[in-house]
């Protein structure tokens, strides 16, 4: 075994990397599984090169290659999928034996060092990573079969595979000893062959389109888009509760239920399903629904003959290269640092954006699975509740409004926890989730069986989706090798370092989740320098595998620079002015109140609404 992990490393040493200034490491010599869908099972897809407008699904961005990136299709490995026999299970160690289980892990490694040490940033910059991943990836469990799959692990081998990897709660768990419980849900991911195209290793999609396009707001599917319509002044449907405040309309339903939880009373609907899992991201939902239907009224009152149809998709690529370049011009660096954006390419002002048709967009999966996930741990314990007058009104525990998102609706609650999310400082990244999410996750859901653990989930997905272990990963980043658990004291805590070699039989086998959260962050950096690595890449491709991306020049959807100048110009405080009652926002946005950078100057909402100018948009023709 230990001969085998040796022979990877000598492979992945051979790799065609890229420049310094292009850090893709998917190359031309990459998996040759990343090809295999496209082979066998990609339907064939007719474009139309002068579309103005994005499809919903991401097809026909590429025109050579009109599948990639688009919805229900495959996340891109950078490394080949690593699983014991080959296919589907579990790896084991180079010993032979199966790796540590992830309750272990958590609580020898993360449940004690949980600190509520406070950000420079305030609790928006987890707000948007959330909202942004909801753009960009989805890979939901496997939800056929028994509904608990704890209740069917005496059954031998009649357990269905989707419930095959439950995580085992050790007897002397500090949380869960007085539950008597030994084990704690968890279903396999979702692979290919519940799309008609079964592949051996495991393939698995990305079920929303793999290009930063709003597709949160608006879906990643025609039906879903049409179904959020309303087909009249290019706005999307709404419902108006008291004092006429205006939120995302109501799902269908046949009960209660909402994603899960029983007895709800509000349960919205959006482009995507996540928009109930808890009152940041439902407020963030509300907010875009809002601000399409605000601009819509702004381009239909200068463009008067414009139909429907493009006034409402002359406001969904406004809306796209709005979440583009706050993603590119605040969160980004705030999460890997200022100057390693800029070195990486990632700058959207050093330099414009040149649309590369040789890259592939997909979300990879060593960036949905391990590197993105490890943000979890910026998640605050709770949400507070700040008036206009800046006092303090009231706090709920992230956890407890999970998929019962109505709190939003009542009085002023909304400008509320969105002034308490700009008023509060957040969680620091550290090597822990906080206790709730590493504990109690969706615990309101089912109360009836162990709560959830984010932490032990995100080990166990790793595993599920054939990551390769944390030192492959490095060495395809061209960080310095780690060829022993000693290797790791220049690069983690050491007495971190230490408790890896007492719960793994090898360095070789630490899970890429676990060494990303374990690594010291780099200088102005909030993850490590594999991660760091990681999340570079995928932004790379989601600017410049992006035909539509917003500065891309030469394609029949390009802006003007007046356009362009005009987007540029509007951050998240200036879209909660202009959606909400909230009469001032910050001009850092994501800086947290006291930061030496952050300006004591705010945005007067006011003036901000008088200022509203769409006039570069405005046309002599219908369409």
């Amino acid at each position: 075994m230990l001969d085998f992990w040796l022979s990877i490393v000598q492979s992945l040493l051979l790799l065609n990397y890229a420049t310094a200034h292009k850090p893709v490491v998917y190359s031309v010599q990459s998996p040759r599984s990343n090809a295999d869908y496209y082979r066998t099972c990609a339907p064939r897809v007719r474009c139309d090169p002068q579309s103005k407008y994005r499809t919903f699904n991401g097809s026909c961005n590429n025109l050579e290659h009109a599948s990639w990136g688009s919805s229900n299709t495959p996340h891109l490995r950078l490394v080949d999928a690593v699983y014991n026999g080959g296919e589907r299970e579990f790896r084991k160690q180079v010993n032979g034996l199966p790796l540590p289980g992830p309750r272990e892990l958590q609580n020898n490694l993360f449940q004690d060092v949980s600190n509520s040490w406070f950000d420079d940033y305030n609790v928006h910059l987890m707000e948007w990573g959330q909202f942004l991943a909801h753009d960009i990836t989805l890979m939901p469990p496997d939800g056929s079969g028994p509904a608990d799959c704890c209740a069917v692990q005496n059954q031998l081998n009649a357990i269905p595979y989707q419930c095959r990897a439950v995580i085992r709660i050790p007897k002397d768990d500090p949380v869960y000893t007085q539950t008597r419980r030994n084990c704690m849900p968890f279903r396999r991911a979702t692979t290919s062959s519940s799309f008609n195209c079964a592949q051996l290793p495991n393939i698995f999609m990305v079920q929303t389109s793999q290009y930063i396009d709003a597709s949160q707001v608006y879906g990643s599917n025609d039906s879903m888009a049409a179904s959020l319509r309303t087909f009249r002044d290019g706005r999307l449907r709404s419902e108006l509760v008291q004092n006429g405040q205006e939120f995302c309309p109501q799902r269908r339903r046949m009960s209660s239920v909402c994603d899960g939880r029983q007895n709800v009373g509000v349960c919205y609907d959006a482009g995507d399903p996540r928009v109930n899992q808890n009152l940041g991201i439902a407020s963030y939902q509300n907010v875009f629904l809002r601000f399409h239907n605000y601009i819509a009224t702004h381009l239909q009152a200068i463009n008067p003959r414009w139909s429907d149809e493009i006034i409402y998709q002359e406001v969904r690529r406004i809306i796209g290269a709005i979440i583009q370049i706050i993603t590119y011009k605040e969160f980004i660096p705030s999460v890997i640092g200022k100057r390693f954006s800029e070195e990486a390419g990632l700058s959207i002002y050093n330099s414009r954006t040149v649309y590369d048709k040789g890259l592939m967009s997909s979300t990879g999966l060593e960036f949905a699975a391990a590197a993105y996930r490890i943000l979890h741990n910026i998640i605050p314990t709770q949400l507070n509740y700040i008036d206009e007058s800046h006092r303090y009104v009231g706090a709920v525990n992230i956890t407890d409004f999970m998929n019962m998102p109505g709190q939003i609706q009542i009085g002023s609650n909304l400008e509320y926890l969105l002034t308490g999310m700009s008023e509060t400082s957040g969680r620091k990244n550290q090597p822990s989730y906080n206790n709730l999410i590493s504990n109690f996750m969706f615990h309101f859901n089912t109360p009836d069986t162990a709560d959830s653990s984010l932490i032990a989930t995100d080990i166990q997905r790793g595993r599920d989706t054939g990551l390769p272990p944390y030192f492959v990963v490095r060495q395809q980043c061209k960080l310095s090798a780690v060829k022993s658990f000693e290797d790791l004291l220049a690069i983690m805590v050491p007495n971190e370092a230490k408790l890896l070699k007492n719960l793994y039989a090898s360095v070789y086998d630490v899970d890429l989740v676990v060494g990303m959260l374990l690594e010291i962050p780099e200088q102005g950096s909030m993850v490590g320098p594999t991660a760091r690595c990681i999340l570079a890449d995928g932004f790379y491709r989601f600017r410049y595998a992006d035909r539509f991306f917003f500065d891309v020049q030469g394609q029949p959807g390009s802006f003007t620079q007046e356009q362009q100048e005009v987007l540029k110009g509007i951050d998240v405080g200036h879209i909660l002015c202009v959606t909400t009652k909230m009469r001032e926002a910050q001009k850092e946005f994501f800086r947290a109140p006291g930061h030496e950078i952050y300006s004591k100057q705010t945005l007067k909402c006011k003036e901000v609404k008088n200022m509203s100018n769409f006039s570069a948009w405005r046309s002599n023709t219908r369409n």
